[in-house]
């Protein structure tokens, strides 16, 4: 499914911006964005199709799944936090290992369209924040949303603030 999900939202990517991509100077780019364009821009025809084929038989099977549980719960993130390179800006963020890594349980809800909710749990050693996430039928926000309210009230007593935080929803 990982695979097929990449080919799909790889292909879309490039499809949905190609005209742009057409004037831009790649050179501006950094070079993780343009090894991310040029894989997304090798897929076929035959390997978006059999992604979608892919696509619908894991729906079938989340379909089965949602007949016994009303929700799949995984941790957020296949790994915790860590920290960003100094020279990022620089030389961009490829690191398709800890990539991976950080998006293996959100295929389902992204390749399938299926709705999801995250929500912080703890910290690891380093303090960085660890969460969980509920994953639902199609339609069914509501369930969620009332999942990680509870949850959210049951696991964190007092949140960690970055050192960067901007309060968008404070008045």
């Amino acid at each position: 499914m990982r695979l097929a999900h990449y080919v799909t939202i790889g292909s879309e990517c490039n499809t949905s911006i190609a005209r742009e991509l057409e004037k831009l100077n790649k050179e501006e780019l950094g070079w993780d964005a343009r090894v991310a364009l040029s894989v997304y821009g090798s897929f076929s025809s035959q390997e978006y199709l059999n992604a979608q084929r892919i696509r619908n038989r894991q729906l079938q099977i989340h379909k089965r799944i949602f007949s016994k549980a009303d929700v799949i719960v995984t941790p957020t993130t296949g790994v915790t936090a860590y920290t960003i390179q100094k020279d990022v800006r620089e030389t961009g963020e490829l690191d398709y290992i800890n990539g991976a890594a950080l998006v293996r349980y959100q295929i389902a809800g992204n390749f399938l369209g299926l709705p999801a909710v995250t929500i912080p749990v703890g910290y690891d050693m380093s303090g960085l924040p660890i969460g969980l996430q509920f994953i639902g039928k199609p339609w069914d926000e509501s369930l969620l949303i009332h999942i990680a309210f509870g949850m959210q009230a049951l696991c964190i007593s007092e949140y960690k603030r970055p050192e960067v935080f901007f309060d968008l929803l404070g008045k």
